[in-house]
């Protein structure tokens, strides 16, 4: 099992890195995909749904008990990729490389005397 790692802008060379000392906790949510649709409700009830595109695949990533360390190391890598403006890449815990934004807000907070805990949501790039 390969340590969960983010890379900007790629893993061969990397301006700046985030890897955290701890590994997200189990049970890891697996990547789900689905696509990406719009939805309207007719005022009699009727639903309608476009589909805009190709699927999506996601990574969501629970961490707990991080040290100071971990969550500013964190914080420093969310400013400079700021949130999903910046694709890196991410390595799942397999070893994979993927290429990714970051989608959630930055939610890494205190949650015990110097220890913090908090979610990364990831999509994949198409």
């Amino acid at each position: 099992m390969a340590a969960v790692g983010f890379f900007y802008p790629i893993a061969a060379s990397a301006t700046f890195t985030f890897v955290p000392s701890r590994q997200p906790v189990y049970p890891q949510a697996d990547p789900v995909d689905y696509p990406w649709q719009l939805t309207a409700e007719s005022a009699g009830g009727a639903l309608y749904v476009q589909s805009k595109g190709a699927r999506r695949r996601t990574f969501e990533l629970q961490f707990e008990r991080l040290a100071a360390a971990d969550r500013n190391a964190a914080l420093v890598f969310f400013d400079g990729v700021e949130k999903a403006l910046k694709p890196f890449e991410y390595r799942d815990p397999d070893g994979g490389l993927h290429l990714v934004r970051w989608t959630n807000e930055f939610n890494i907070r205190q949650t015990a005397n110097g220890r913090f805990s908090g979610s990364i949501s990831l999509r994949r790039e198409t």
